[in-house]
């Protein structure tokens, strides 16, 4: 069935188009500024903006913030965490969160989620790649030597996981190995990235120390993850020849921003973010690129539906309200390898369609304030 949504403008991804209507037939978006055929219905959405629904490049949807991170999976069975990840799905939908890569899950729990029409698209990691003892590795996902390591591409391979996420180095939340030193040799994560670009599977390298960074960066990896630049100071310290090899490698960078105003990220993050924020601005210099991924579902502060919030982070590294909007459609999709069909209203796409009250253009604080979402053509949030 062939239906149309107008609203008084309407920004494609990457520019305003002059007549705001978007024309869907089924799934699929099948015309952008163009004259509506007799017959099809209208929804006319008055003084409000059509966007593409926005991606996320980094949740855990098997997380709900409750707790540390390995409290909220311990003794839970894998339907309690399939249920749980079902419905923060939900909730990142319902908030215009259309694409979702979630990168790290247990025993693989959201690839069933995939199929349901009723759900953001998820692109799944499954469990992550990390050490014995290592950051998450209570998710499952723990290799000892490289042999294991290629076992477990083959089998995020076989299981047909869409990303392979390795966790390059420690993490905040897990106390086994500091955040800046690395968990495995420069070595061992380039036989993970062979190994699955081979079977044609990205990779997405956690990596907040620089030693990590630099790592994943010789090792080709799809997308550095965080790129927080801890050193063994204990602080963030951004290395300028690391950034201008990271822009001129074309890596892009999934910066795990938003979080609600009234939850404070934990001390050593929360230290390094004028550092951070002014890191990523100087790599958007330098022609890097620069998407969000909200780790969603790690604290209380980092509700599924967050996305929105890390339109404030984006601009303190200096972009205009244009670049942030497409950097949480256009650009992010295309980082996480689905740009041909997602993160655009554009012929051909997705009927992926969110509408915002007011100008997201004029006040970035506009995208919270979701009046309609489509997922697939699918009224999920409207009238």
């Amino acid at each position: 069935m062939m239906q149309a949504v107008r609203a008084r403008q309407l920004f494609d991804g990457l520019r305003l188009v002059t007549d705001p209507v978007v024309v869907i037939d089924g799934t699929t978006i099948v015309g952008v500024g163009a004259e509506v055929s007799p017959g099809v219905e209208v929804l006319d959405l008055g003084d409000a903006t059509l966007l593409p629904g926005l991606v996320d490049t980094h949740q855990h949807l098997v997380f709900d913030g409750s707790g540390s991170i390995e409290e909220q999976v311990a003794d839970r069975t894998d339907g309690e965490l399939r249920d749980r990840a079902c419905a923060n799905a939900r909730r990142a939908l319902q908030a215009g969160i259309t694409t979702i890569r979630d990168l790290g899950d247990r025993n693989f729990v959201t690839l069933d989620l995939r199929d349901d029409p009723e759900l953001p698209t998820i692109l799944a990691a499954g469990p992550p790649l990390t050490a014995e003892g290592g950051h998450c590795w209570f998710l499952g996902g723990c290799c000892r030597d490289a042999e294991a390591l290629i076992a477990a591409v083959h089998e995020r391979k076989r299981r047909g996981c869409d990303v392979v996420k390795i966790m390059v180095t420690g993490g905040a939340l897990t106390s086994t190995f500091p955040m800046w030193v690395s968990q495995f040799t420069a070595e061992d994560v380039a036989t993970v990235v062979a190994t699955a670009h081979v079977l044609g599977l990205p990779v997405a390298a956690h990596c907040h120390g620089v030693d990590g960074t630099k790592q994943a960066l010789a090792a080709g990896v799809d997308t550095i993850e965080h790129c927080t630049f801890f050193t063994a100071n204990g602080c963030s310290e951004p290395d300028d020849a690391l950034l201008a090899r990271i822009a001129a490698s074309g890596t892009p960078v999934s910066a795990t921003w938003g979080r609600l105003p009234a939850h404070p990220a934990p001390p050593m993050i929360e230290a390094s973010r004028f550092a951070v924020h002014g890191a990523m601005q100087r790599l958007h210099a330098l022609g890097g690129t620069v998407v969000v991924g909200t780790d969603a579902g790690i604290s209380p502060g980092k509700p599924h539906d967050v996305l929105p919030y890390a339109a404030h982070d984006l601009a303190a590294m200096g972009l205009d309200a244009a670049e942030i909007l497409t950097t949480l459609t256009a650009t992010a999709a295309a980082v996480c390898g689905v740009g041909p069909r997602k993160g655009r209203l554009a012929v051909g796409y997705d009927a992926d369609i969110i509408a915002v009250d007011g100008d997201p253009l004029a006040d970035v604080d506009d995208l919270i304030r979701t009046r309609l979402v489509m997922a697939r053509g699918r009224l999920v949030v409207g009238p």
